[in-house]
């Protein structure tokens, strides 16, 4: 061992972490997280992110939005909350991001068009006053 006293740090993939995290639940003295620490990996860690948002825009509205702005079919949309293809799902939710910054610069200079405020100051003004505008 190169580190001695350091617990090694091991990633893997979701069938195998699952695997592993079983034998450190049934076998602790054995195979305990004192002994080794498993991590999910990368891979299976932004899909899960993405399939909680996924669940948190389930009913929001957004794939009819992504539907009816002719950015994917509906049942492309619908695979976008479950995260089905990673890439596509990430740049589904880029795109949103985006888009949404642009409306929000473009409503902040028409409401400000003389140049008198902020942007953030605008932007906390607004949210205060319309508490749905912070979504």
């Amino acid at each position: 061992m190169q580190n001695p006293g350091q617990v090694p740090v091991i990633v893997m993939d979701q069938p195998f972490f699952a695997l592993v995290k079983y034998a450190q639940w049934n076998w602790p003295e054995n195979l305990g997280e004192s002994g080794y620490v498993v991590v999910l990996g990368g891979l299976h860690t932004e899909m899960a992110l993405w399939k909680m948002v996924g669940d948190l825009l389930e009913e929001s509205g957004w794939c009819t939005a992504i539907t009816q702005s002719n950015i994917a079919t509906a049942g492309t949309a619908d695979s976008f909350l479950k995260a089905a293809h990673l890439t596509r799902t990430r740049h589904a939710h880029q795109v949103t991001a985006v888009t949404l910054a642009k409306l929000q610069r473009d409503s902040f200079h028409e409401m400000s068009s003389d140049g008198s405020i902020l942007f953030e100051d605008w932007r906390t003004d607004v949210t205060h006053n319309s508490p749905t505008f912070a979504f």
